[in-house]
């Protein structure tokens, strides 16, 4: 029986990095989401997650390169985790509300926004703001994440994954502000 166990120890052992390394965003997100959680509660004195009374806001992570640029793939990293802390009762702010629905008749009714005119309040307070970066590499994007304390600046949590790139997610690596506007690479013409 005791080797059946280490063998089964073993065995997970081993797979579990490979089960990393083949995560989804969503599944990336929830990892790091997971492990922040628990790291919050633990720095907060409760018995076990979800860290309870703790607002958020939630950023973009940025190009670890160039802390003024991002791509879509980490857009939507900051989505996935937003989503993982709703749901665990974390009191999310969203920061990009509009002061009011804008119609749009190519577009549909938006109402959130990047333009800093556009903003309900400018002026938005929380206990952490989840902020981090990611490095692109040929084969994968690894993404670090933090909860960093409002007040004091201090790191409250930290979570890291790696995403593998696949042809699904290679489009969302490009960072489309830095191409300028868009031209047609080829003619068209209609008959």
């Amino acid at each position: 029986m005791k080797r059946i166990l280490a063998l089964l120890i073993l065995t997970i052992g081993l797979l579990l990095p490979l089960a990393a390394a083949a995560a989804s965003v969503p599944e990336a997100a929830d990892a790091m989401a997971a492990a922040m959680d628990v790291q919050m509660a633990r720095k907060l004195g409760q018995e076990a997650p979800p860290a309870k009374g703790i607002s958020i806001m939630v950023t973009t992570p940025v190009d670890l390169g160039d802390l003024e640029g991002a791509n879509g793939l980490a857009r939507q990293m900051a989505e996935e985790m937003s989503r993982w802390f709703v749901q665990a009762g974390y009191r999310v702010q969203e920061i990009r509300k509009g002061r009011t629905i804008l119609f749009q008749p190519e577009t549909g009714e938006l109402l959130l926004t990047r333009k800093t005119e556009l903003l309900g309040t400018q002026n938005v307070s929380s206990v952490a703001i989840l902020a981090g970066t990611y490095t692109i590499t040929p084969k994968a994007v690894r993404f670090n994440m933090r909860l960093i304390h409002t007040p004091s600046n201090e790191v409250l949590a930290m979570g890291t994954a790696t995403v593998p790139v696949s042809e699904e997610l290679r489009p969302l690596l490009v960072d489309a502000s830095r191409l300028g506007p868009i031209r047609p690479s080829v003619g068209t013409s209609l008959r």
